[in-house]
């Protein structure tokens, strides 16, 4: 029967990539030296896991992996989308999936993978709409297992997160929400580039803000590294940069192709807290 479940499930494309897929379990200490698994996760390297930050803002936090404990050597939050990313130094996992600049249509056929210590759990659904914050709502009743699980298109490929539920008010009671690729690829990329393949010149780990956490759009500074020459601009971490020269800008690929490009001085308009303030960057 095992295998005839299984050989259904391939076939039918219910599972994709089940045994391959960067779905990982997150787990804590309890009382008595006990684990629990708190969440799911996604593994987009083989040495980092995005998750949620609710459940990751204790240092004993890990990943269960055939019943063992293996703990990141670091974790970094972005806590206005809620999510962590959980960093080993050595390799951990044989799959992941990195993410993209991608949001799955309206309608469009998803899968959640939540991976757990017994098994996987596996829920077919699609997204409704859009909220306000950029978030997906899916046509699926909350389930707690299912936190922080990734999302998969009909490709296999990774459409975002479930972050949260979310009640539309209008009878259809409370629903999973999914923070698609789009609002997090950029930082994630930014901290793997940090971890080992480049470090940004310029000096700033930024991404779009548009988690709707804030009516500010623009690009917003997650880190500002010390004595780089954006923090000799004055830039400073929660800065959102809304105009560049005169023109409202909105992704950090702006900002970078700008500063490798331009001859002259970048005026940039500055939301920091509740003012405005300018900055000037020199001609490179």
């Amino acid at each position: 029967m095992f295998t005839v479940v299984f050989t259904i499930l391939f076939s039918s494309g219910i599972i994709p990539s089940f045994l391959d897929s960067p779905a990982v379990s997150v787990g804590r200490l309890e009382d008595e030296n006990r684990f629990v698994e708190i969440c799911s996760g996604v593994a987009i390297s083989p040495s980092h896991v995005v998750t949620l930050f609710a459940f990751t803002n204790s240092t004993d936090v890990f990943i269960i992996d055939r019943g063992s404990r293996i703990y990141p050597d670091s974790v970094v939050s972005f806590r206005d989308m809620g999510l962590s990313m959980l960093i080993f130094n050595d390799d951990v996992f044989h799959s992941y999936e990195q993410p993209r600049n991608t949001s799955p249509a309206n309608g469009a056929a998803l899968m959640i993978i939540a991976d757990h210590p017994t098994g996987l759990s596996v829920v077919r659904t699609f997204p409704m709409e859009q909220l306000s914050d950029g978030a997906l709502l899916l046509a699926s009743p909350p389930e707690s297992e299912l936190m922080g699980s990734p999302v998969f298109d009909a490709y296999d490929r990774l459409s975002g997160i479930v972050t949260g539920s979310f009640d539309p008010g209008d009878g259809r009671g409370e629903l999973m929400a999914l923070l698609p690729c789009n609002l997090w690829y950029f930082w994630a990329e930014t901290l793997l580039a940090d971890a080992g393949m480049h470090t940004p010149v310029f000096g700033i780990t930024a991404m779009p803000s548009t988690s709707g956490l804030s009516p500010v759009q623009g690009i917003l500074l997650l880190d500002v590294e010390v004595n780089s020459p954006a923090d000799n601009c004055g830039l400073e971490e929660g800065d959102i940069i809304m105009e560049i020269n005169g023109e409202r800008v909105y992704h950090p690929e702006a900002l970078k192709v700008m500063i490798l490009n331009s001859s002259d001085d970048l005026n940039l308009l500055v939301q920091r807290d509740s003012e405005t303030t300018d900055v000037l960057i020199p001609s490179q």
